[in-house]
């Protein structure tokens, strides 16, 4: 393995931290702190809050990471021999989820249609605050990392091949 290789790996590590980082901490979200905070019948204002900003950090972080290491691996990856069709209809599917759930972190989820509480609104806002809700992001970063495998696999697939 060449240096070339060894920063490709590192970046590779990176993506992957970034993406169990926003993913992971959506499962904590979901799993532990929500049913701990309906529990105890809420947290105060200021420490809800401190939560939000604080994983809004991590997230901005992730989005900023997967943004800067997906484009140098994807560029890695589809200038190799081992690019195959089916590896990048896989990526543009990843790609696309990927860009929703930043879209969604960025512009939506303050404010947003998940951010609505009055259930006001059609049946139009209602299919949209599904897709736009922290459980969507949750099931749809699993998806994405689980996609992620797939791409291996399928790389193994054309090495050998």
């Amino acid at each position: 393995m060449g240096v070339l290789d060894w920063i490709l790996v590192i970046i590779r590590w990176g993506h992957a931290l970034a993406a169990v980082s926003w993913v992971g901490g959506g499962v904590f979200y979901l799993m532990v702190l929500r049913p701990a905070i309906r529990r105890s019948r809420g947290l105060p204002p200021e420490t809800g809050a401190a939560i939000r900003d604080e994983f809004r950090g991590l997230v901005t972080t992730a989005i900023a990471v997967l943004l800067l290491t997906g484009v140098i691996l994807s560029v890695a990856r589809l200038t190799g021999d081992a690019a195959t069709t089916p590896y990048v209809a896989v990526l543009a599917v990843k790609i696309g989820l990927a860009l929703y759930m930043f879209y969604v972190a960025r512009f939506v989820g303050r404010g947003g249609y998940a951010g609505r509480q009055d259930g006001g609104g059609g049946r139009l806002r209602r299919v949209a605050r599904r897709f736009t809700s922290p459980t969507a992001l949750l099931v749809i970063g699993v998806v994405v990392i689980g996609l992620s495998d797939v791409l291996d696999a399928l790389i193994e697939d054309a090495l050998v091949g």
